[in-house]
């Protein structure tokens, strides 16, 4: 017997299927200007010449990379509105960071001079150009250990974060990035340079294994926080248990006006089982003032509710000390909130006030949530 097997019978068989695209991570690693700023002798600077308010140093010791680091320090005056650096990486080379938006971030590290804070007075800005920028900041959401101090942090500012189109920006030809610095600080930067992100970073995830069961949250300096500024606008005093509010809506730090503090070191805690019977209490000293309190979560929607601090939520019991106590039940939208996955508490301060925050806690509340008054009362020490 025999068996003919035409030739336009035969096809080629891959024995296996290899799938070439390169990943996020390969085309990022691989764009070939990532290296924004390395040390003084391997990348282009401007802007750090002498300045009556602003100084720009070149330090060798203590550099995370290369041959030195950045040393910045400046303060804001009347002579000085604008203070800022400028990095024209690549030799000035048009850069296509288009592809890269969603997969990539703007990353370096920093560390104070001294001392420690939650929110540093910088921004930064890709330019175009055509002379359009867009700007974006430190969110400490991406802040290594989620603290600003004298030990170098890895910070990463996503590319989708200075949301390009919105602002015109065109990402296909980058000239060079800007970092503007207001109010008053000292900074060191090094190793700035375009990384993979991921966006759900893990931050964000809530871990669901954290359940309050007990009140009360006590939210004091031992937490983390962040926008304070020392006793400057709002910020913890020195050796004393209270958060000190100086806010002049007028003022140059009226933009300094908003703070939160984190419930379970920036992980979700279920609230579930304790939010229908609680409030946010406290005492203010001082000058009474309407402050806005906002809860956020981790998912869902909404991801924050709000209320509004009133005369309706204090009762004045000494000259200028107030006890106060906002319901959750008074929050817009609780019930659609995801309590089990809450995260944060938040202050936004609006109208000057000079007064000092006292004792602020989440605690039990088994009262009618529309007669504050009489709970107060009932709860007086």
């Amino acid at each position: 017997m025999f068996c003919y097997l035409g030739c336009d019978s035969m096809q080629e068989v891959s024995l296996y299927e290899v799938d070439l695209t390169p990943t996020p991570e390969q085309l990022v690693s691989s764009y070939p200007y990532r290296h924004v700023y390395l040390d003084s002798c391997n990348s282009n600077l401007f802007g750090h010449r002498s300045h009556p308010c602003k100084r720009v140093e070149f330090v060798k010791d203590n550099s995370v990379e290369g041959e030195d680091h950045l040393s910045i320090a400046w303060q804001q005056g009347d002579s000085c509105r604008y203070l800022g650096v400028g990095f024209p990486w690549a030799n000035y080379v048009g850069k296509n960071l288009k592809n890269l938006e969603q997969i990539a971030a703007l990353q370096f590290h920093v560390r104070l001079d001294s001392g420690s804070v939650s929110k540093i007075p910088m921004f930064f800005s890709l330019v175009d150009y055509g002379g359009r920028q867009a700007t974006s900041k430190i969110n400490l959401l991406n802040v290594e250990g989620q603290r600003l101090d004298e030990e170098w942090r890895t910070v990463r500012i996503p590319l989708a974060t200075f949301r390009a189109s919105e602002k015109g920006l065109n990402l296909e030809n980058v000239k060079e990035l800007r970092i503007e610095f207001q109010r008053e600080g000292h900074v060191h930067l090094d190793a700035i340079q375009i990384v993979p992100f991921h966006h759900e970073g893990k931050f964000l995830e809530p871990i669901g294994e954290d359940v309050c069961e007990n009140l009360p949250l006590v939210m004091n300096a031992r937490n983390l926080w962040w926008g304070l500024n020392g006793s400057e606008t709002m910020g913890w005093a020195e050796g004393e248990g209270f958060l000190a509010l100086h806010y002049d809506k007028t003022g140059p730090q009226r933009d300094w006006n908003s703070c939160g503090v984190a419930l379970n070191q920036w992980e979700a805690l279920d609230m579930s089982e304790v939010y229908s019977a609680s409030a946010l209490t406290f005492q203010l000293h001082g000058q009474f003032s309407p402050l806005n309190f906002s809860i956020l979560s981790s998912t869902g929607a909404p991801r924050q509710i709000r209320q509004r601090l009133s005369l309706d939520h204090c009762i004045q019991f000494e000259e200028g000390i107030w006890s106060c106590a906002i319901p959750i039940k008074q929050f817009d939208q609780h019930e659609q909130f995801n309590w089990s996955a809450t995260r944060e508490v938040r202050l936004t301060v609006t109208e000057d006030i000079d007064a000092a925050m006292h004792e602020l806690q989440w605690s039990e509340y088994r009262g009618n949530p529309n007669k504050v008054h009489r709970w107060l009362e009932h709860h007086k020490q």
